[in-house]
């Protein structure tokens, strides 16, 4: 499977266009949606949750099959890894598992017309999305399937944005819930890719 993983990265450097555009900033203001959470009951309440983070590919990413058609058309489960900075947590790190559609062409590149790209959310994870410096960890999943776009930029090569739902954790994030829009941008040499996380917290008061 490790062929795959340089696979991705050739194909990836075809959508590479020369451009002289300014590398985006990692700014969510336009995609992200009215949350309007509000604290359920007296015993809840709701904190802004932004973070900006860093993941790259575990050692097991895309070695499990999710599902299989073809060598050239499968899904298999993604593993991303990394950290960050955010408000109420601090340094965190991260840790999230969900399926990666494989479409490949007949040369063996990415074939974004038959569904290269897509993902299907994190269900099947069993790690928590977010550990604490201090411990504490902070489950969520995506729900819906999602896929990568092509930009041209000079670092970034795919862009994508989901909705991530808190769904609990431990210490001081046990029964949270609430949810937060993700936005990613795939570096282009490989490396890995950037995020910005954007939503509300609802935590149980103390």
């Amino acid at each position: 499977m490790k062929a795959f993983k340089v696979l991705f990265v050739l194909g990836s450097m075809l959508f590479m266009l020369t451009a002289c555009e300014e590398p985006e900033d990692l700014n969510t203001q336009d995609k992200l949606t009215e949350l309007n959470l509000q604290a359920k009951t007296s015993n809840h309440v709701g904190v802004p949750f932004k973070a900006r983070l860093f993941t790259e590919q575990a050692e097991d990413a895309l070695t499990e099959i999710c599902s299989f058609t073809s060598p050239n058309d499968f899904w298999a489960m993604e593993h991303q890894i990394g950290g960050g900075n955010a408000t109420h947590l601090g340094n965190f790190n991260v840790d999230f598992k969900f399926c990666f559609h494989i479409a490949l062409d007949d040369q063996g590149f990415p074939d974004l017309e038959s569904g290269f790209g897509q993902y299907n959310g994190s269900e099947g994870s069993t790690a928590p999305l977010i550990v604490a410096a201090n411990g504490d960890q902070l489950f969520a999943e995506v729900r819906e399937e999602s896929e990568l776009i092509p930009i041209q930029n000079e670092k970034y090569n795919f862009e994508f944005d989901d909705i991530w739902y808190i769904t609990g954790g431990t210490g001081r994030f046990e029964n949270a819930s609430g949810e937060f829009v993700g936005y990613g941008l795939v570096r282009s040499d490989g490396t890995g890719t950037d995020h910005v996380w954007d939503g509300t917290i609802i935590l149980n008061k103390n």
